[in-house]
């Protein structure tokens, strides 16, 4: 049984030997580089004014009305009170109307 594979072993790696090494192009090197240094960067375009002039314009914007809708919540939210007293489960059960299921526990 070992013969077979040994002999199985020694036609594959001759098969190997009877192989030629593949020869490259002497001068795809040279034609690489070339090819790199020849392409040269597109120049950047300088950015226009009227786009910085845009875009500051619209920050401003949004940045005062940021600042009024800050100030607008801070004047509504001194109207509306706020109880002071901790309310308890059974206090909003009964305010929404809950009562017909009775199956919650209350902690103590």
């Amino acid at each position: 049984m070992t013969t077979k594979q040994d002999k199985w072993i020694d036609e594959v790696m001759g098969s190997l030997q009877q192989m030629q090494p593949v020869e490259g192009n002497p001068h795809l090197h040279t034609r690489i580089i070339a090819r790199l240094s020849n392409q040269v960067a597109p120049a950047r375009k300088p950015l226009q004014l009227k786009w910085v002039y845009s875009f500051s314009a619209l920050f401003v914007i949004m940045l005062l009305m940021n600042v009024l809708g800050w100030r607008g919540s801070n004047s509504t939210s001194s109207e509306v009170t706020v109880t002071q007293q901790p309310v308890d489960i059974e206090t909003v059960i009964s305010d929404y109307g809950l009562e017909s299921n009775n199956t919650y526990t209350s902690l103590p």
